[in-house]
């Protein structure tokens, strides 16, 4: 089983071809869990594309994590775990860390484990 870390979710995200299906449960989870998963994964890929995201995951994970900006594709028994704003930015909007930071503190970040069955 692979952990992937991401900063987001899309269906993109799953190895799916035609006549397959996979399902996907969705549990939203507190960041003493977030980081558990983190922490525990005998194989993890962070997948991280933006400094602050990173940046606020090492801070309230105690990770070394570096920005990884690649794709996700993930199979069956695989589980992605996602830092998800729960605000629509502004097009082209960039947040710093102090921002990011705010956003948390304001309950406007959610912690999403999909686990692909």
């Amino acid at each position: 089983m692979t952990v992937f870390l991401t900063n987001s979710f899309s269906p993109s995200m799953l190895k799916l071809s035609k006549n397959m299906s996979i399902e996907v449960k969705f549990k939203e989870i507190d960041n003493e869990e977030f980081c558990r998963v983190i922490k525990d994964a005998k194989d993890l890929v962070n997948s991280i594309g933006h400094s602050s995201t990173v940046n606020l995951v090492n801070s309230i994970c105690s990770t070394d994590l570096k920005m990884n900006r690649i794709s996700v594709l993930a199979d069956k028994g695989d589980v992605i775990v996602s830092v998800i704003l729960t605000v629509r930015l502004e097009e082209g909007k960039i947040l710093n860390d102090s921002e990011i930071s705010q956003l948390l503190s304001e309950g406007k970040i959610k912690f999403i484990r999909a686990s692909v069955l």
